[in-house]
Protein backbone atom coordinates (compact mmCIF):
# COMPACT_ATOMS: atom_id res chain seq x y z
CA UNK A 1 0.00 0.00 0.00
CA UNK A 2 1.40 3.74 -1.21
CA UNK A 3 2.27 5.72 1.55
CA UNK A 4 2.12 10.17 1.57
CA UNK A 5 5.35 11.79 1.24
CA UNK A 6 6.31 13.59 4.02
CA UNK A 7 6.66 17.12 2.83
CA UNK A 8 9.75 18.97 4.49
CA UNK A 9 9.16 22.46 5.63
CA UNK A 10 9.79 24.94 2.70
CA UNK A 11 13.13 26.68 3.02
CA UNK A 12 15.80 28.64 0.91
CA UNK A 13 18.69 25.97 -0.36
CA UNK A 14 22.16 27.05 0.78
CA UNK A 15 24.91 26.27 -1.96
CA UNK A 16 28.13 27.40 -2.17
CA UNK A 17 26.92 30.01 -4.70
CA UNK A 18 24.25 31.18 -2.29
CA UNK A 19 26.16 31.06 1.08
CA UNK A 20 28.45 33.22 -0.43
CA UNK A 21 26.21 36.14 -1.76
CA UNK A 22 24.33 36.34 1.26
CA UNK A 23 27.04 37.49 3.47
CA UNK A 24 27.39 41.03 5.08
CA UNK A 25 28.05 43.55 2.72
CA UNK A 26 30.52 44.28 1.61
CA UNK A 27 32.36 41.24 1.11
CA UNK A 28 35.95 41.34 1.45
CA UNK A 29 36.23 40.87 -2.34
CA UNK A 30 34.74 44.34 -3.18
CA UNK A 31 37.49 46.03 -0.10
CA UNK A 32 40.54 44.49 -1.25
CA UNK A 33 41.46 47.07 -4.06
CA UNK A 34 41.20 49.94 -1.20
CA UNK A 35 41.95 48.25 1.80
CA UNK A 36 46.14 48.70 1.44
CA UNK A 37 46.55 48.12 5.06
CA UNK A 38 49.68 45.32 5.90
CA UNK A 39 49.00 43.38 9.28
CA UNK A 40 52.06 42.40 10.89
CA UNK A 41 52.46 38.71 11.24
CA UNK A 42 50.86 37.00 14.71
CA UNK A 43 53.49 35.79 17.54
CA UNK A 44 53.78 32.41 19.62
CA UNK A 45 54.29 33.70 22.93
CA UNK A 46 55.48 30.06 24.03
CA UNK A 47 58.01 29.59 21.03
CA UNK A 48 61.54 31.59 22.09
CA UNK A 49 63.28 33.61 19.25
CA UNK A 50 65.85 32.18 17.48
CA UNK A 51 68.58 31.38 18.32
CA UNK A 52 67.46 30.13 21.38
CA UNK A 53 65.89 27.00 21.51
CA UNK A 54 64.56 26.32 25.11
CA UNK A 55 62.30 28.08 27.29
CA UNK A 56 63.85 28.65 30.68
CA UNK A 57 63.05 30.49 34.34
CA UNK A 58 63.63 33.29 32.58
CA UNK A 59 61.62 33.60 29.39
CA UNK A 60 58.89 36.29 29.66
CA UNK A 61 55.70 36.38 26.96
CA UNK A 62 54.87 39.98 27.91
CA UNK A 63 55.87 41.69 24.77
CA UNK A 64 54.60 38.82 22.89
CA UNK A 65 51.36 38.90 24.39
CA UNK A 66 51.10 42.48 23.47
CA UNK A 67 52.43 42.48 20.40
CA UNK A 68 49.50 40.25 19.09
CA UNK A 69 46.73 42.52 21.23
CA UNK A 70 47.72 45.61 19.48
CA UNK A 71 47.88 43.62 16.15
CA UNK A 72 43.97 42.42 16.67
CA UNK A 73 42.56 45.59 17.83
CA UNK A 74 43.85 46.70 14.78
CA UNK A 75 42.60 44.14 12.64
CA UNK A 76 39.44 44.87 14.47
CA UNK A 77 39.27 48.46 14.20
CA UNK A 78 40.29 47.87 10.05
CA UNK A 79 37.46 45.52 9.78
CA UNK A 80 34.96 48.44 11.46
CA UNK A 81 36.15 51.16 9.32
CA UNK A 82 35.70 48.81 6.13
CA UNK A 83 31.83 47.68 6.86
CA UNK A 84 30.87 51.09 8.13
CA UNK A 85 33.02 53.89 5.40
CA UNK A 86 31.04 51.56 2.42
CA UNK A 87 27.93 53.40 1.93
CA UNK A 88 30.10 56.07 0.38
CA UNK A 89 31.38 53.77 -2.35
CA UNK A 90 28.33 54.27 -4.40
CA UNK A 91 28.31 57.76 -4.17
CA UNK A 92 31.65 59.01 -3.84
CA UNK A 93 34.04 55.71 -4.94
CA UNK A 94 35.63 55.77 -8.26
CA UNK A 95 34.05 54.52 -11.36
CA UNK A 96 35.25 50.31 -10.67
CA UNK A 97 34.28 50.55 -7.11
CA UNK A 98 31.11 51.45 -8.13
CA UNK A 99 30.84 49.20 -11.16
CA UNK A 100 31.76 46.08 -8.23
CA UNK A 101 28.67 47.39 -6.20
CA UNK A 102 26.25 47.34 -9.01
CA UNK A 103 27.27 44.18 -9.91
CA UNK A 104 27.51 42.60 -6.37
CA UNK A 105 23.72 43.61 -6.03
CA UNK A 106 23.18 42.50 -9.26
CA UNK A 107 24.76 39.09 -8.67
CA UNK A 108 23.16 38.96 -5.22
CA UNK A 109 19.50 39.70 -6.22
CA UNK A 110 20.15 37.03 -9.64
CA UNK A 111 21.32 34.86 -7.12
CA UNK A 112 17.77 35.10 -4.98
CA UNK A 113 15.72 34.96 -8.30
CA UNK A 114 17.84 31.69 -9.15
CA UNK A 115 16.79 30.61 -5.08
CA UNK A 116 13.95 31.55 -5.75
CA UNK A 117 12.77 29.28 -8.48
CA UNK A 118 14.84 26.44 -7.26
CA UNK A 119 12.71 26.54 -4.28
CA UNK A 120 9.22 26.48 -6.04
CA UNK A 121 10.68 23.74 -8.30
CA UNK A 122 11.26 21.54 -5.55
CA UNK A 123 8.05 22.58 -4.05
CA UNK A 124 6.04 21.79 -7.24
CA UNK A 125 7.53 18.52 -7.34
CA UNK A 126 7.25 17.28 -3.93
CA UNK A 127 3.45 18.35 -4.39
CA UNK A 128 3.21 16.81 -7.81
CA UNK A 129 4.43 13.61 -6.12
CA UNK A 130 1.90 14.00 -3.42
CA UNK A 131 -0.72 14.44 -5.35
CA UNK A 132 0.41 11.03 -7.76
CA UNK A 133 0.58 8.92 -4.22
CA UNK A 134 -2.87 10.25 -3.02
CA UNK A 135 -4.24 9.36 -6.02
CA UNK A 136 -3.09 6.08 -6.47
CA UNK A 137 -3.77 5.58 -2.44
CA UNK A 138 -7.49 6.06 -3.20
CA UNK A 139 -7.44 4.17 -6.22
CA UNK A 140 -6.10 1.39 -4.18
CA UNK A 141 -8.40 2.29 -1.47
CA UNK A 142 -11.45 2.05 -4.20
CA UNK A 143 -10.04 -1.72 -5.34
CA UNK A 144 -9.82 -2.99 -1.80
CA UNK A 145 -13.34 -1.94 -0.95
CA UNK A 146 -14.26 -3.45 -4.24
CA UNK A 147 -12.61 -6.50 -3.65
CA UNK A 148 -14.58 -6.18 -0.25
CA UNK A 149 -17.76 -5.58 -1.17
CA UNK A 150 -17.35 -8.50 -3.80
CA UNK A 151 -15.72 -10.96 -1.14
CA UNK A 152 -19.21 -9.67 1.09
CA UNK A 153 -21.90 -10.69 -1.61
CA UNK A 154 -19.95 -13.93 -2.40
CA UNK A 155 -20.13 -14.96 1.58
CA UNK A 156 -23.52 -13.93 1.99
CA UNK A 157 -25.11 -15.78 -1.46
CA UNK A 158 -23.12 -18.46 -0.47
CA UNK A 159 -24.58 -18.15 3.01
CA UNK A 160 -28.10 -17.76 1.64
CA UNK A 161 -27.82 -20.98 -0.48
CA UNK A 162 -26.73 -23.09 2.43
CA UNK A 163 -29.01 -22.24 4.92
CA UNK A 164 -32.14 -22.83 1.91
CA UNK A 165 -30.55 -26.17 1.56
CA UNK A 166 -29.88 -26.77 5.26
CA UNK A 167 -34.12 -25.45 5.74
CA UNK A 168 -35.16 -27.71 2.62
CA UNK A 169 -33.61 -30.64 4.45
CA UNK A 170 -35.56 -29.54 7.90
CA UNK A 171 -38.38 -29.57 6.07
CA UNK A 172 -38.29 -32.70 4.44
CA UNK A 173 -36.99 -34.54 8.00
CA UNK A 174 -40.12 -33.18 9.05
CA UNK A 175 -42.51 -34.49 6.40
CA UNK A 176 -40.83 -37.75 6.92
CA UNK A 177 -41.11 -37.79 10.57
CA UNK A 178 -44.77 -36.60 10.21
CA UNK A 179 -45.21 -39.88 7.73
CA UNK A 180 -44.41 -42.22 10.32
CA UNK A 181 -46.14 -40.86 12.86
CA UNK A 182 -49.19 -40.78 11.12
CA UNK A 183 -48.13 -44.31 9.89
CA UNK A 184 -47.84 -45.52 13.16
CA UNK A 185 -50.94 -43.95 14.64
CA UNK A 186 -53.24 -45.26 11.87
CA UNK A 187 -51.44 -48.99 12.40
CA UNK A 188 -52.15 -48.40 16.49
CA UNK A 189 -55.89 -47.91 15.68
CA UNK A 190 -56.11 -50.36 13.35
CA UNK A 191 -54.66 -52.73 16.00
CA UNK A 192 -56.36 -51.27 18.61
CA UNK A 193 -59.15 -49.05 17.94
CA UNK A 194 -61.02 -46.13 20.16
CA UNK A 195 -64.31 -47.85 20.20
CA UNK A 196 -63.98 -51.44 19.43
CA UNK A 197 -66.79 -52.43 21.51
CA UNK A 198 -68.81 -50.41 19.69
CA UNK A 199 -70.53 -48.74 22.17
CA UNK A 200 -69.70 -44.91 21.11
CA UNK A 201 -72.38 -43.24 18.65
Amino acid sequence: MATLPKITPSCTPCTASSAASYRPYPPPELTSTWNQTKFPKRINPLAPPYPQKRINSSWETIPQHWHNEKRRTMMQQKEHERYHSAWSIPFYGKPADKEAYRRHFREVLKQQMADLANRNQSEFKARTQESHLAVEYDRQCKVKDLQELVNKFSYLKRFRDENKVCMEEAWQRARINKAKTDKYEREILRYNPINWSGTLT
